[in-house]
């Protein structure tokens, strides 16, 4: 990895020098949810980069939700899974007990294996970079300056396997002034949070420097009433976690056409894993042999025994400079990064029981480069072209030690296996609109892409692993052409529709228990159709933003737990993924938003996806046979989603302003496994959480007193079989409050 990291600081260097040679000069996010008083009168004018370039939100021809700084404070959110329904037909859900890991669904489409030799189907995108594994994907959410979820296929401008949408991160800029802001919060489960904030010019006008630091600590939800931790303020609590994360950025404008923005990241995780729950029946092995306690999965358990805490160790480094310079006749911007992860999990309980049946250490390193770089001018006064080269690394290694005593007898069996993998990805890309008048506009884009993966892996076999090590290397290649016609039939209303074909690569089985299972399997695909209006009504007083969508996959790859037939001692199951099923997904999105008078917001929003096989035919339980699925339900794809808020804001004069704030958020009934098996179905549920924020006066400091899940709700996180083992869970956080006080000065 030397020599790799050397490379990549030639092209950091070369990606910076072409940027100062012609750039993107990206005005500054406009933020209306900070700029408008906190006693609304109408909906904002929200600024989104969804097609790379800066536009109103109402002037975006694809479906897009945008959340706000003020949003993001206001609901409470620290990390991605905080926005799981704030949006149509998207979840978002930690993976088993991987704390730090994300399986964020939209339209039905996602990923949920915590392994990088399955890339996720929603590409995350932090300025402008893309974060390419669910592992470690559970962003904060500190000092961001908007977050948007792009939902349904982004294969032109977002090309990195986003067959199922894209969330988009921007973190907030220096500006060139002195600015002092942060948080603490204080909250039960022994919840402590602290944000801050600071930034001043270093030359006026030339050189300004920010940074941004967040620390968090919480208890966990859960007591383990086997073994207690001295030193803890409960010694039996269990799930803690404690994270630190500090970003310095700088930003560089020698002149007015040009700038260069430099952004560091440091995060370090020391977290237990969260605890997995029991929840195996009576015919799987561990019950057979330990008749340890096992809890139904409707059950609200917080306390339960198991032997081994366990500990994710987590480090995370990077640097991403973006260079953009205006020069007159068009605007290029290059963003160049690196970022590497170390991850250790140590002493992974996974059987979530006393005996010491099923206990795992995974080390997973991993470095990523990329630099991409655009262009993006206006021909004439109706042709406007953006068109671009996009070049992406990554390597990484994995080892996993397995602890198996199936039996219950004296002598734990030790098994190991080691994989990895090299993985380049090279795109080019153009997208071109053209005004046929001054309201109606068509675009014609495309993609091509061409992927490389050398994968390396090692079976499960008794420690020290001597086994033979398999080597296999693929590439695929894909054309994804897009078409779209937005027309704008007044100042208020725009009508749209577009067409664009997604690829998701192919790639090998880490996990696979035979030389056969190693893959590798192929890309998948998407032909997507939808339309939509977007209506601002009685002077902004109402908004109403309609999706249509209608979506065809193709070798859709799907991942199953399954047993391994004819195979003894450690290597009894094996994750495996192939090409096994095709789609349809069609559905609509409503989103509203409504300030009828003043100071009063109403939000409402509701997703309704209808997905299901054309067919899938698959072994889904290691019998080797393969069977015809296609009426089992697509995973983690609800048919409803609905969501709803309400605010009021009172102004107190010279007292400040006290805002309510509560909001709902429903999930239908899905079913949590990829195979569709009948017990992956779990039932709706409904999450209710409230806030009261007053703003003293001078609007420089206030107080937040807030309830998350007031309800108490109760629903499955996630739910792993595996294989004829055992079974687990993870259930949904409980009721928890807190206290915040912030301060910008």
């Amino acid at each position: 990895m030397q020599t790799t990291f050397k490379g990549f600081k030639r092209q950091l260097a070369i990606g910076v020098a072409v940027g100062s040679m012609g750039g993107f000069v990206a005005p500054a996010m406009a933020q209306a949810d900070e700029s408008q008083s906190k006693v609304s009168t109408g909906n904002e004018d929200i600024i989104v980069t969804a097609r790379k370039v800066t536009e109103r939100l109402q002037e975006t021809p694809v479906a897009v939700t945008a959340i706000g700084a003020d949003r993001l404070e206001r609901i409470g959110a620290t990390d991605i899974s905080d926005l799981s329904g704030r949006a149509p037909n998207v979840t978002i859900n930690t993976i088993g007990n991987f704390g730090s890991s994300v399986a964020v669904f939209i339209r039905g489409i996602g990923n949920g294996d915590p392994d990088s030799t399955v890339d996720p189907s929603v590409g995350i995108y932090v300025d402008g970079v893309y974060i390419p594994r669910t592992a470690n994907s559970s962003l904060d959410l500190f000092d961001v300056e908007q977050v948007e979820i792009l939902r349904g296929p982004q294969g032109t401008l977002f090309g990195r396997n986003t067959t199922g949408g894209a969330v988009n991160y921007r973190t907030k800029r220096p500006t060139g002034n002195f600015d002092i802001r942060g948080a603490v919060t204080l909250g039960d489960f022994g919840q402590r949070e602290i944000r801050f904030a600071a930034e001043t010019p270093l030359i006026d006008g030339v050189l300004a420097f920010k940074v941004a630091a967040f620390s968090q600590h919480l208890d966990g939800y859960y007591l383990n009433t086997f073994t207690g931790i001295p030193g803890r303020r409960n010694p039996t609590s269990a799930g803690e976690s404690n994270t630190f994360t500090v970003r310095p950025s700088l930003l560089f404008t020698p002149t007015d056409n040009f700038e260069l923005t430099i952004i560091g990241e440091y995060s370090r995780e020391r977290s237990e894993n969260l605890p997995s729950i029991n929840v195996t029946p009576p015919n799987k092995l561990l019950q057979i042999f330990y008749n340890v306690p096992s809890f139904g999965r409707d059950e609200n358990v917080r306390a339960f025994a198991f032997n081994v805490p366990g500990q994710s160790d987590v480090d995370i480094w990077g640097v991403t400079a973006e260079a953009n310079w205006d020069i007159g006749p068009g605007t290029l911007t290059s963003i160049s990064n690196y970022r590497e992860t170390t991850k250790d999990i140590n002493n992974n309980d996974t059987d979530g029981t006393t005996a010491g049946f099923f206990e795992t250490l995974r080390s997973q390193p991993h470095e990523q480069y990329s630099s991409e770089l655009r262009y993006n001018t206006n021909v004439t006064d109706d042709l406007n072209i953006i068109a671009g080269l996009y070049y992406f690394h990554q390597e990484y290694f994995l080892r996993r030690d397995t602890f198996l005593n199936i039996f219950n007898g004296p002598t734990t069996a030790r098994n190991n296996a080691i994989t990895g993998q090299e993985h380049e990805n090279f795109a080019i890309f153009a997208q071109a609109e053209y005004n046929i008048t001054p309201e109606l506009r068509v675009s014609l884009g495309g993609r091509y892409t061409k992927e490389k993966k050398d994968f390396f892996a090692t079976l499960f076999t008794p420690f020290p692993n001597l086994g033979p090590v398999f080597e296999l290397d693929e590439k695929w290649s894909n054309f994804g052409p897009s078409v779209g016609i937005d027309y704008q039939a007044s100042d208020d209303i725009l009508i749209y529709a577009k067409y664009s074909k997604g690829f998701k690569s192919g790639g090998f089985n880490g996990r696979g228990g035979t030389p056969g299972a190693l893959g590798p399997f192929d890309e998948e695909s998407v032909n997507a159709f939808e339309g939509g209006v977007k209506a601002d009504w009685f002077d902004n007083r109402l908004r109403t933003n309609l999706a249509v969508y209608y979506n065809k996959y193709k070798d859709l790859q799907r991942t199953v737990i399954r047993s391994l037939a004819g195979q003894t001692g450690g290597n009894n199951q094996e994750t495996v993924t192939d090409n096994a099923a095709s789609a349809t997904v069609k559905g609509f999105e409503l989103e509203v938003s409504a300030v009828p008078i003043d100071g009063l917001n109403l939000d409402f929003s509701a997703g309704y996806n209808n997905a299901s096989y054309d067919e899938y035919f698959a072994d889904l339980n290691g019998d080797t046979i393969v069977t015809d699925n296609s009426n089992q339900d697509i995973s983690r794809a609800p048919k409803w989603t609905l969501g709803g808020g309400i605010s009021y804001a009172a102004d107190l004069g010279g007292a400040g302003v006290l805002t309510f704030r509560g909001d709902w958020t429903h999930v239908g009934k899905q079913n949590l496994l990829t195979s569709g098996a009948l017990d992956g179905r779990i039932p709706s549920y409904d999450v209710i959480d409230a806030s009261v924020r007053w703003d003293m006066p001078g609007d420089q400091a206030y107080v937040t007193i807030f309830v998350k899940n007031l309800n108490n709700e109760l629903y499955e996180v996630s739910y792993t079989p595996v294989g004829g083992l055992f079974d687990f869970h993870n259930i949904s956080p409980p009721r928890r409050w807190g206290v915040t006080l912030g301060f910008d000065m």
